[in-house]
């Protein structure tokens, strides 16, 4: 794996124990942004791993770039990316969606999300070996 996608993988990896984190401690705005930039920089690994620029946070754009440059079916990972691209804004600014982010979430949404992040992560692992 080149240096970059793996730094870019150990980060994502981490981004995951931070949104894991937040579940035991009851931050459930914080477990699901962490869950959102979990799968953006697993995706960004995947990318990089293969030699191709990744920016943006729209997770749905990157698997497009996946799906395009690397040939790969993204279809098992799309409800999960559906879901978690939202919440790189909702999750911290008030003005996103017209509430106080921590008013948004509770335990229930955030574990699923959490779980969504968790199966993008281990997808993206099959595909990097």
């Amino acid at each position: 794996m080149r240096a970059e996608a793996e730094a870019w993988l150990r980060q994502a990896e981490r981004d995951l124990v931070k949104a894991e984190n937040d579940l035991k401690t009851g931050d459930w705005d914080g477990a699901a942004f962490w869950s959102q930039q979990a799968a953006e920089k697993a995706l960004k690994a995947l990318l990089l791993n293969a030699g191709y620029p990744a920016r943006g946070h729209n997770l749905l754009a990157l698997a497009d770039a996946v799906r395009r440059e690397l040939g790969l079916d993204v279809t098992p990972i799309m409800s999960d990316l559906r879901e978690l691209t939202i919440h790189y804004t909702i999750a911290r600014y008030p003005n996103a969606a017209n509430a106080i982010p921590y008013e948004l979430y509770d335990e229930a949404k955030a574990r699923d999300l959490v779980g969504r992040a968790r199966r993008v992560l281990e997808w993206v692992r099959q595909h990097l070996q």
